[in-house]
């Protein structure tokens, strides 16, 4: 899969094209169902598959102090695309001349080369200036052409009649509903993060752990216990963590830790993944540390039937 950023890049593609045009924030499953028909198309018809989309969220621009978290990281986005069979990924910076383009100019930008065969969109999709583009506009300007609009029906989950979006996966993320939202994504909600040196209190109580300091740009799980999955150097563990501020001691601060199962080995500085399976319980004050250290073995013991359970062990 190759990554480009701009429009003129995209115009130096030489085959036929087919393009899902999305903001693909968390890439949930009805973000996939945009790409997969947009798959299927190019498979038919031996074109490329190209997604575009957009670096940021407009509001990064207009108003940062309310741009939405996100639901990945550059790196988790770009290796589900590739997973999806995405060819190239057309990633556009977001910036004021990109969100002053009428919906005409962006079209005419994205479609200048004579070789794209269709668009592939949710059916809410907008685009251009103040969102002024949408499903009418769009079919309107391909009419005559041989490039063909598709739309997708937005997902829904089960019997719900509320559509998958990325707000309801944040909410649900923020509420401890990890394995909902999970289900949404349609994978482990999952950061990558670099480990740190905590307090080393976790390896005198018998529970050594992993560190990282949360990414400030995604959305925070609720703080408590989970069952984690933690892959270090190309290799998957199993594990029990929390995020929190460890409210039991004094002078804590905010932190994702992991206690790792089975894994013994001194990792700081190393960049690996976590993902969050199962919330377990809410962060709690305990009046003793061995208090603690029981409801840790108990959290142990929960994470494992939980990731038994989910075939990972």
């Amino acid at each position: 899969m190759k990554i480009i950023h701009s429009f003129e890049e995209l115009h130096e593609i030489q085959h036929n094209i087919v393009i899902a045009l999305g903001t693909f924030d968390g890439i949930h499953i009805g973000h996939r169902a945009v790409i997969n028909h947009a798959k299927q198309i190019a498979i038919s018809h031996d074109a490329v598959l190209v997604v575009v989309t957009f670096e940021a969220h407009p509001l990064s621009i207009l108003s940062p102090s309310h741009a939405p978290k996100s639901l990945a990281l550059k790196e988790t986005m770009y290796a589900v695309l590739d997973e999806l069979g995405v060819q190239y990924v057309v990633s556009l910076p977001m910036t004021i001349d990109l969100l002053r383009m009428s919906a005409h100019d962006f079209m005419e930008a994205l479609s200048i080369q004579n070789n794209l065969l269709a668009v592939v969109v949710g059916e809410n999709y907008t685009y251009g200036a103040k969102g002024l583009g949408n499903i009418t506009t769009l079919q309107s300007y391909f009419t005559g052409t041989m490039t063909t609009v598709y739309v997708e029906p937005l997902s829904k989950w089960h019997n719900s009649d509320t559509p998958i979006s990325s707000t309801v996966i944040r909410d649900a993320i923020s509420c401890g509903q990890i394995e909902y939202a999970n289900e949404l994504l349609g994978r482990a909600y999952s950061f990558t993060g670099t480990v740190i040196k905590g307090d080393q209190r976790g390896r005198t109580l018998g529970f050594p752990t992993l560190n990282f300091l949360f990414p400030s740009c995604m959305v925070t799980p609720m703080d408590g216990v989970y069952a984690n999955r933690v892959c270090i150097k190309g290799t998957w563990y199993n594990g029990v963590g929390n995020i929190g501020d460890n409210p039991t001691f004094l002078n804590q601060y905010h932190r994702c830790e992991v206690h790792v199962f089975d894994f013994d080995q001194s990792v700081y500085g190393e960049t690996v993944i976590v993902e969050f399976i199962a919330f377990l319980r809410g962060e709690e004050k305990f009046d003793s540390l061995s208090a603690l250290i029981e409801q840790m073995k108990l959290d142990e013991e929960k994470a494992l039937r939980i990731l038994a359970d989910k075939n990972f062990i």
